[in-house]
C-alpha cells in the first residue's frame, strides 16, 4: 500500500474516532452499548468501501457526524432484536407494522 494511502486512511480513522467519541458523550445509549474500537473500525470499513478517499475529505464534520450518528443508530437498532422471545418479537413486528 502507498504511503499516501496509508495516511488517507489514517485521516479517516483520525476524523471517525472524534465523532464517535462526540457521539458516545452526546448519546449514553452509544457508550453503554458499544465498544468504541469496534465502532471506529465499523464505521472505518464502511466509508472505505463506499466512498472515495475525495468525498470522505469534502463531507464537513456535521455531515460526517450525521452520517455516523445514523449509521451507529442502525447498528443500534439492529441489536434490539437479539434477546427477544418469538412472542416479544411478534409484538415488536406488530407495532412496527402499525407506524
Amino acid at each position: 500500500m502507498l504511503s499516501s494511502e496509508v495516511s488517507q486512511k489514517e485521516l479517516m480513522v483520525k476524523r471517525i474516532e472524534q465523532v464517535v467519541s462526540t457521539l458516545m458523550e452526546e448519546e449514553s445509549i452509544y457508550k453503554e452499548d458499544f465498544d468504541y474500537r469496534d465502532v471506529v473500525e465499523h464505521l472505518s470499513h464502511f466509508f472505505n468501501s463506499n466512498l472515495s478517499s475525495d468525498k470522505f475529505n469534502l463531507m464537513s464534520y456535521e455531515q460526517l457526524k450525521e452520517r455516523c450518528d445514523r449509521l451507529m443508530s442502525i447498528k443500534l437498532l439492529a441489536k434490539i432484536g437479539e434477546n427477544f422471545t418469538p412472542e416479544e418479537m411478534a409484538i415488536f413486528e406488530d407495532a412496527i407494522k402499525r407506524k
